[in-house]
């Protein structure tokens, strides 16, 4: 399992009496077989390695992870913000798992 909790181990998924090839649950929850969490791993891993790509992450880490909101704002606020929260640990794992060489 990832650090933040999000990625789970593969495991075999059947139908029927055959069963399907491995499936894997990825950072956002989808199945998808391993080769494909290996290569989207792989791309954010590339994409975010750069200079440019560190400081966008850093930009994308101000305005979701390190933002607070404070008492008083609408309550939809809190779920919008969650949201990017969430998202920005699929990124995070998806670097990660690239930079490991994950699936």
């Amino acid at each position: 399992m990832s650090e933040d909790g999000i990625g789970k181990e593969p495991r075999p998924t059947k139908k029927g009496p055959k069963q399907r090839a491995q499936q894997y649950i990825g950072p956002d929850g989808v199945r998808r077989p391993p080769k494909v969490e290996h290569e989207l791993n792989e791309c954010f891993a590339i994409i975010f390695k750069s200079a440019a790509g560190k400081k966008a992450l850093d930009y994308l880490r101000s305005i979701t992870v390190n933002r607070v909101i404070g008492p008083g704002e609408p309550e939809n606020t809190y779920s919008y913000q969650e949201g990017a929260r969430w998202l920005m640990g699929v990124i995070s794992t998806r670097i990660k798992d690239g930079e490991e060489k994950k699936p």
